[in-house]
């Protein structure tokens, strides 16, 4: 029989200790493998390990040998069992003796604990062959074996001390117990977590250990009845918390001693994970917190949204990198876009042409927490280009309760509306002032008009009367004076009439084929006389030019305009009057040399009481009527009536009617529509 290497391999394998729950077993176990042992006992002299040849070498013949005590499994090996007592005694030694008709010898240890108790004893048994002269070779040899058997034992005390230094730190408190209840091994934590003095566990008890452990646990009972049901043998393993009455909480695990595969025993390991508990209780109060938190702020955004959504203004929240974290669809759409288009987006990738503008006033309050209320911003948006829109902007801080600065709140307020009332308002008052203005200017100028005939005619009335009275012939040309006064107060007043006929829609056209060539020249025949510094010239169409209107209106229109060029042509010159078809009108023009009207007037010519600024009232006489009457003469007719001019270099009135040729003749309207 050979304690070498299968032996030691065998004792190797069949260790089933945890290595997070060190025990004696697993010191004697490790330490047999160290000495290729091949009979391992505990302190009280049980099998804990027995190489299967042995068992036979001894005589046992019953079930597995571990758990039964040596004297059961050695009854045919008393030497050997002899030397393990005197090994459990301390004492280490050789020794030899028969078994099954061969010779055996044995090197017996014991095994000691850090804190020098007896955890057992190792037996390497070997085969001895009968005594014969040992030459001197066999001597030396014997004793390099015995030297190697002090090395290993040096070796296995200092695994040995390794394994209870380990034992002793672990963090978990670790228990063995055996089958007859007795505790068999325990680490230094587990002392410390039951409050267990060396005192108490002098007498290895499990029973008196519990009873002292019981009352530190809030539920005694139970925690009593789980452990005193693990003391019976069993492959079960199991994992539940105890809680202590000091508020700790332990993780306990516990599981089966085996050896081989027989069960010697049960290890316990308790871990503390009071604060490992507390930090989860600790996390899932945050949790729940944060859970509630978040719950509330999303109500909380769901209200803003709410407000946001159904405000009539634009309103945005953004975050300190500008940012947009909220914004309503009013604010959105000023930009052309949907809301969700710029969450998360920035101010310039937003509004690129107003951020130059925009970004440095929301810095300036992230920087000073400062509002800026009420500036006036104008621009275009998407939805309306090349149409100006007016805003009045607000900038306000967004801060935590504790003040911290986290974003800025934009609001929006469109006054284009406003703006464009305001500016419709200052326009009407402009007109308003200018319709007051003319009014005043009309009424001064009519008083001067009406005025001017009256005192000529009063003093030709008055010569005549004194001729008459005197008995002598009233001298014609104070008659032809007071007549010509007499038709120029006729035709102001007639102006005035017009003007009030056209204004209530009552001016009245006739409708007649007219010559337009033949009119135009019974007009200028009533210019006979236009004085030394006038002349009036006709330039004649080729053909006779016929429309459909009313010839005393159209007569007033070429009257009126020739009128005009002689009275704004102060020194004199030509007066040219020409007609001519273009395409299917008759396009008439009257041009003078006079004074001409200033471009910026131009537009003005054609309406009531306008007369152009550089005609000064005293020199140049008119209520401002008449270019007034002849655009809508013209007009009614189907015309059309314009000016081309410069100052100092006359002008040239032109107005054009429709042909017959081209458009057949049709009624008139009585009235303006």
């Amino acid at each position: 029989m050979s304690a070498g290497p299968p032996g030691g391999e065998s004792l190797a394998r069949s260790r089933a200790v945890p290595t997070s729950s060190a025990s004696q077993y697993e010191l004697l176990l490790q330490v047999g493998a160290s000495l290729h042992a091949t009979l391992v006992v505990d302190g009280h002299g049980r099998i804990v390990w027995i190489d299967p040849v042995m068992a036979g070498a001894a005589g046992w013949r019953g079930d597995a040998p571990v758990g039964h005590h040596m004297e059961e499994v050695l009854r045919d090996l008393p030497w050997l069992e002899q030397a393990l007592d005197a090994a459990l005694d301390g004492t280490e030694g050789l020794c030899e003796g028969g078994g099954r008709e061969q010779r055996l010898s044995a090197i017996v240890v014991p095994v000691f604990g850090e804190d020098g108790a007896q955890l057992g004893a190792c037996a390497r048994l070997r085969t001895v062959e009968p005594p014969k002269p040992k030459p001197a070779s066999e001597q030396r040899l014997c004793q390099a074996e015995i030297a190697e058997e002090r090395k290993a034992r040096e070796h296995l005390e200092q695994k040995t001390s390794l394994l209870h230094a380990t034992f002793d730190s672990i963090t978990d408190g670790v228990v063995v117990v055996d089958l007859e209840r007795n505790i068999t091994a325990f680490n230094k934590r587990f002392q410390e977590i039951w409050g267990l003095t060396d005192e108490m566990l002098k007498e290895p008890s499990a029973e008196k250990a519990l009873a002292s452990a019981a009352p530190l646990v809030k539920d005694p009972e139970r925690f009593v009845t789980l452990i005193q049901r693990r003391f019976i043998p069993s492959l079960d393993e199991d994992h539940d918390i105890v809680e202590l009455r000091d508020g700790r909480v332990l993780e306990r695990r516990s599981i089966p001693q085996r050896v081989g595969d027989t069960i010697i025993g049960r290890i316990w390991s308790y871990r503390d994970v009071t604060a490992e508990r507390h930090a989860q209780a600790e996390q899932a109060r945050l949790l729940a917190a944060e859970h509630h938190a978040r719950e509330r702020l999303e109500e909380s955004f769901a209200v803003l949204d709410t407000f946001l959504n159904h405000a009539p203004i634009g309103l945005g929240f953004l975050g300190r990198d500008l940012r947009y974290l909220r914004i309503n669809d009013a604010l959105a759409a000023l930009h052309g876009r949907r809301r969700e288009e710029e969450i998360g987006k920035t101010i310039r990738e937003m509004t690129p042409h107003m951020a130059p503008h925009i970004e440095p006033l929301m810095r300036q309050v992230l920087e000073t927490g400062t509002p800026i209320i009420g500036i006036a911003m104008t621009g275009e948006v998407p939805a309306t280009p090349g149409e100006p829109r007016h805003w009045l902007v607000s900038y306000y801080p967004v801060r935590t309760e504790s003040g911290a600065i986290l974003g800025v709140g934009a609001v929006v307020v469109e006054v284009t509306e406003e703006r464009r009332a305001q500016a419709d308002r200052e326009r009407l008052l402009r007109e308003a002032q200018e319709a007051i203005r003319v009014r005043d200017d009309f009424l001064s100028i009519a008083a001067h008009e009406l005025k001017t005939p009256l005192t000529p005619l009063r003093l030709h009335l008055q010569m005549m009367k004194g001729q008459a009275g005197a008995g002598r012939p009233v001298a014609p040309h104070h008659v032809d004076k007071a007549l010509t006064q007499v038709a120029r107060l006729s035709v102001l007043v007639n102006d005035l009439l017009d003007t009030s006929r056209i204004q209530a829609g009552r001016l009245e056209l006739s409708s007649e084929p007219i010559s337009l060539r033949e009119l135009i020249r019974e007009v200028l025949s009533d210019f006979r006389v236009v004085g030394t510094l006038h002349s009036l010239e006709f330039e004649e169409p080729g053909e006779s030019l016929v429309i459909m209107g009313d010839r005393g209106r159209l007569a007033q229109v070429l009257t009126n305009l020739v009128e005009n060029a002689f009275k704004y042509s102060p020194t004199g010159g030509p007066v040219r009057v020409t007609a001519r078809r273009e395409g299917g009108e008759a396009l008439v023009s009257v041009q003078d040399e006079g004074i001409g009207i200033p471009e910026d007037q131009q537009a003005h010519l054609f309406e009531r009481f306008f007369r152009a600024r550089n005609a000064p009232i005293s020199g140049f006489g008119g209520l401002g009527l008449g270019l007034y009457i002849c655009r809508d003469i013209i007009e009614r007719h189907g015309g059309r009536i314009w000016v081309e001019s410069g100052v100092e270099r006359g002008s040239t009135f032109h107005f054009s009617l429709p042909l017959v040729e081209q458009a057949p003749a049709r009624a008139r309207p009585t009235g303006r529509q």
